[in-house]
């Protein structure tokens, strides 16, 4: 085990961790320090412990319906019309989905190909998104994820488009549900101020509106960071600023809303905006690693009072 870092995450482990992940009938476990993988039972007789949590930690959750939305985005970006619509019938049909699928998928060599590659390249994204996930808990120095090919992935099975038009309500829906689903939690009203306050921003005089909107091949919504730029009448510097991420939960786990931060970035450039805030609500702490590995630093704290409990 390096220095600072949990487990080393070889190729071997991560093959490891993604059967566990895929085995419905056991529970499986890695060990924190060596990363043996394994089911409770094992790790506990392997490290003469009378804890698992103390020793280990479950693999990335993953059910059935993880699976289902996996088949359903590969179906999705498929561009040959005649596999297409004969696995649209296979997972519409419900009863006995999984297995043909994978029959169906065998058939062809080209389309298995595609098919475990891209499952292996969602299932070990999301396990390395697990593994740094962890190591921020346990206060372990994360690992830079090798994601050339899951870089690819991305951007051959989605379409980031700057020019949102025929779908702004929806963006600006989705943005509120953004905030809703971190602040609401934490007390009546929070959520509506920022909204509101958001709002005003955008009808502010010289505010001019920025967002990127992702969709798959098909054209369905995947997600989209929404926010505007203005300029400093003193210095004539264009401040960029971010309210909302946002990624459909089907979406989740692949890496799109790095993406979409990056394109926003890309575009503000574009715009010849020198900064950008990033107002993120709740605890987006995974957002948060992203926007540190881009050189981001913290400005500015807020803070909830709940008097009811002094």
């Amino acid at each position: 085990m390096e220095d600072g870092l949990l487990f080393e995450l070889t190729d071997e482990i991560i093959d490891l961790i993604i059967f566990g992940m895929e085995d419905q009938g056991e529970d499986y476990y890695v060990n924190i320090q060596n990363g043996i993988v394994g089911s409770r039972s094992f790790i506990l007789r392997d490290q003469n412990a009378a804890n698992i949590d103390s020793t280990a930690i479950p693999v990335p959750e993953w059910h059935p319906s993880d699976g289902f939305q996996l088949m359903e985005r590969f179906v999705a970006a498929i561009h040959n019309p005649v596999h297409k619509e004969a696995l649209v019938d296979i997972l519409s049909a419900g009863r006995g989905a999984f297995r043909n699928f994978k029959s169906y998928v065998k058939e062809s060599e080209i389309l298995s190909k595609q098919w475990y590659s891209h499952k292996d390249k969602i299932m070990r994204s999301r396990v390395v998104e697990w593994y740094n996930t962890n190591c921020d808990i346990l206060k372990y120095k994360d690992i830079e994820e090798n994601t050339d090919e899951t870089e690819n992935l991305i951007l051959d099975d989605f379409v980031f488009r700057i020019d949102y038009s025929d779908q702004e309500d929806l963006i600006k829906c989705k943005a509120e549900v953004s905030i809703r689903e971190n602040l609401d939690k934490r007390g009546k009203g929070i959520a509506d101020f920022f909204i509101k306050r958001n709002i005003l921003f955008l009808e502010s005089p010289g505010v001019e509106a920025l967002s990127v909107y992702a969709e798959t091949l098909e054209g369905e919504y995947a997600g989209s960071i929404t926010g505007g730029s203005f300029s400093d009448t003193d210095s004539d510097t264009k401040l960029g600023v971010v309210h909302s991420v946002w990624v459909e939960k089907k979406f989740r786990g692949m890496g799109l809303a790095r993406h979409l931060i990056d394109q926003f970035l890309k575009e503000a450039v574009n715009r010849s905006i020198k900064t950008v805030l990033f107002e993120l609500p709740g605890g987006s702490s995974e957002l948060k690693s992203t926007l540190e590995a881009r050189a981001a630093s913290s400005i500015f704290t807020t803070m909830a009072v709940n008097i009811i409990n002094l």
